[in-house]
């Protein structure tokens, strides 16, 4: 079972954020088509698993790219995106230090 799954990490990322699910896997796009620009920016090179948090103006506040390591490390990476801590650190610093 993937951790974000777990119910402990789906009930707290259900009550900080709102989800959205994108699978670009398969997706084949050119430069002209709508949905290019969106795609580049966020998973320019297709990488998954990743995780965007946005904030209310569509400003990318916090990226993780990779599996997620254990309960431990999807609740800490929710607390850096939920209290804000990309303001003051980066993701894999706070990671480490265990803020």
């Amino acid at each position: 079972m993937s951790v974000l799954r777990t119910p402990e990490v789906s009930a707290a990322y259900k009550k900080s954020f709102i989800g959205a699910h994108a699978d670009f896997g398969e997706l084949e796009l050119d430069d002209d088509a709508p949905g290019h620009g969106l795609v580049k920016r966020h998973n320019p090179r297709k990488l998954r698993p990743v995780l965007v948090f946005l904030d209310g103006g569509g400003k990318e506040v916090a990226r993780h790219v990779g599996k997620l390591k254990d309960k431990e490390d999807a609740l800490r990476l929710h607390k850096f995106v939920a209290e804000k801590h990309y303001l003051k650190t980066e993701w894999k610093i706070f990671r480490i230090d265990g803020n």
